[in-house]
């Protein structure tokens, strides 16, 4: 092998290594929306926003921070990916499954709920479980 395709070969080996391990430099941010729907686990949203908690620790920090409620929730999150919002509030598997799905780079700080049994079946009037058999019955989407 020539000595200049060495020097190119080693040259462009040192020029990779050094992108591959250079750290990623992210942008440096002090204004921030979250956007946060209405659920029962998310509440304290609304709580921090209004009793002036969120603006109290985001001072410290020199920083402006913002909740915003969508009253929609798979609107919160469409509005999320599409970059209208540096935060929201949603479920794991929404959190991983729709902003992905666009490409959206998405990472999960918090776990501030989850569900273990708060699910149910509400009836109107008298009746049990297996009286709705052959009877329409309406579900909540996701």
């Amino acid at each position: 092998m020539k000595k200049n395709s060495l020097l190119k070969i080693a040259t462009l080996s040192i020029a990779l290594a050094l992108c591959v391990m250079a750290p990623a430099m992210a942008q440096e941010k002090t204004e921030f929306r979250v956007a946060c729907s209405i659920y029962v686990g998310w509440m304290p949203c609304g709580y921090l926003d209004e009793s002036g908690i969120m603006h109290k620790r985001a001072d410290k920090y020199g920083i402006d921070a913002e909740i915003v409620q969508i009253n929609d929730y798979m609107e919160s999150i469409n509005q999320y990916t599409a970059g209208a919002f540096d935060g929201v509030t949603a479920t794991n598997m929404d959190t991983l499954s729709i902003p992905s799905a666009s490409a959206a780079d998405t990472t999960a700080l918090i776990a501030g709920d989850f569900s273990n049994g708060n699910d149910a079946v509400i009836l109107k009037g008298q009746g049990y479980l297996s009286s709705l058999g052959g009877k329409p019955v309406n579900l909540v989407k996701l």
